[in-house]
């Protein structure tokens, strides 16, 4: 094996190679700058349409809060109209429980309480009085004509009976009674045939 001496050192760096260095370093400072310059140059340009974005935002914001207020200013407005709405309806229904009490109190009442006064003239009396005179007359002529007919019905009924009792003159006896008489007839009749008979024959007999 080969060993390396303690003693051994890194060779100096030759000055052609630090001159390259620090050119690189220069170069790369200068891009760095050059980077930073055009970001600064893009940023710059952009600026103005920065400002119309945030104004913009700042209009969409001014507008949704203005939109905001407005609609929460529509809620309570609607909120109150609905309270007054509410209390309107519950006044009306107070009202018309009130109206309702007041005509059921004139309802039951108006039998004592209910007075009516009419005022006629004489005209208006005098045909009122015609006309009662006539229903008077109207209604007379009408019962006297029932009375009529009715006696006349009454009249034609009794002569109608009267003609059946004297088609039934004499006694009457039922289906079944009369068999029963006229049986025991018919025996009496023999029984008194044969009586007389039987005396006949005796005295001829003699």
């Amino acid at each position: 094996m080969i060993r390396k001496s303690r003693n051994n050192k890194i060779p100096p760096v030759p000055e052609q190679s630090r001159d390259q260095l620090d050119f690189d370093e220069m170069m790369s400072e200068a891009k760095d700058e050059i980077q930073e310059r055009d970001a600064e140059d893009a940023i710059i340009s952009r600026v103005p349409e920065l400002k119309q974005l945030s104004s913009n935002i700042d209009k969409a914001t001014n507008t949704f809060a203005n939109a905001r207020l407005g609609l929460e200013s529509a809620i309570q407005q609607y909120q109150r109209a609905e309270n007054k709405l509410g209390n309107a309806v519950t006044t009306i229904s107070d009202k018309l429980d009130n109206i309702n009490t007041h005509i059921d109190n004139a309802i039951e009442n108006a039998p004592t309480k209910l007075k009516v006064t009419v005022t006629l003239c004489d005209v208006d009396w005098q045909k009122i009085q015609d006309l009662l005179r006539k229903q008077r007359e109207w209604l007379i002529n009408q019962s006297q004509t029932t009375v009529q007919s009715v006696n006349a019905m009454l009249v034609e009924e009794r002569k109608k009976a009267m003609n059946r009792y004297k088609e039934y003159d004499g006694c009457y006896l039922g289906h079944y009674a009369q068999w029963f008489f006229w049986f025991f007839f018919t025996i009496g009749i023999l029984v008194v045939a044969g009586g007389i008979g039987m005396m006949i024959a005796q005295s001829c007999g003699k």
